[in-house]
């Protein structure tokens, strides 16, 4: 997985941005809230962040935040049945990492109506899975704890395997039959893009 990227801000949108890692440019959608916190164009930035496969689309979307605990909250949510990332995004754009915990652990559903694409059904959904689980999921502790996991994956592989999902899509296959053949590229060769999907095919043509 990416557990975070780290560069130089390239360009900045609505509800993403661009940052530039050695000459390869990653998009990145993020809080809104974060955006006016971030320096100007060209300016170093790190985010930590959260790969996504959207299956309907058949793309790997790739979402950045500020800090280890705004990423662990989205992570928390985007588990609630029913919430997707759009949503866990309106969320952290409208309230502060420490505000919506707040209002998860008191059970206040309606502060989280307030957040559009939130309803009472999934609000009471949000509380009922998450209260009291808040201080388990903690990724850091304030004593300096990091974060454990697996294997991290550099920002370049990832591109990669957006590109090759977009290519292994166009041709009509299923996000099921894409995450099959990914996994099943080899890891230890220096193949290119093009090689990488050449591969893929074989595979799925098995």
């Amino acid at each position: 997985m990416i557990a975070a990227v780290r560069g130089k801000l390239e360009w900045m949108g609505p509800d993403s941005l661009l940052i530039d890692i050695s000459g390869v440019s990653l998009r990145l959608f993020v809080p809104v809230s974060i955006l006016d916190a971030l320096g100007p164009i060209g300016s170093d930035l790190k985010l930590y962040t959260h790969l996504h496969f959207n299956e309907r689309e058949g793309q790997l979307i790739l979402y950045g935040f500020k800090d280890p605990d705004q990423l662990a909250l989205f992570d928390m949510l985007l588990g609630v049945a029913g919430v997707g990332p759009r949503a866990v995004l309106n969320v952290l754009s409208n309230a502060t990492t420490e505000a919506v915990q707040l209002a998860i652990a008191k059970g206040d559903a309606d502060f989280l109506k307030k957040v559009p694409g939130i309803g009472a059904k999934t609000a009471s959904r949000i509380i009922l899975e998450l209260k009291g689980k808040l201080v388990e999921t903690a990724p850091t502790t304030r004593s300096g704890g990091k974060r454990t996991g697996g294997a991290q994956e550099s920002p370049e592989k990832a591109l990669e395997k957006m590109r090759i999902t977009e290519a292994l899509s166009g041709l009509g296959y299923t996000s099921a039959e894409i995450q099959t053949a990914l996994g099943a590229l080899p890891a230890d060769q220096n193949l290119s893009l093009e090689e990488q999907v050449l591969a893929a095919l074989r595979y799925l043509g098995q």
